[in-house]
């Protein structure tokens, strides 16, 4: 199982540099590996700035 973090509707978090790293591409979204990863990376992403809603979505 793999997870993705959407940090408002249609941006996810993106494996490269930013405050944090986004895109609008689902398919170029960060994989991480399990959920606890996906939570720390929101964490890390509001010390930056805060984002409306976001969520963890678990990919098969």
């Amino acid at each position: 199982m793999k997870y993705i973090v959407e940090l408002e509707e249609g941006v996810y978090i993106a494996p490269w540099d930013g405050d944090p790293g986004r895109t609008h591409v689902k398919e170029n979204a960060t994989r991480f590996k399990n959920i606890s990863l996906a939570y720390k990376a929101i964490s890390k992403a509001f010390e930056c700035r805060n984002f409306n809603n976001p969520r963890v979505i678990e990919e098969s």
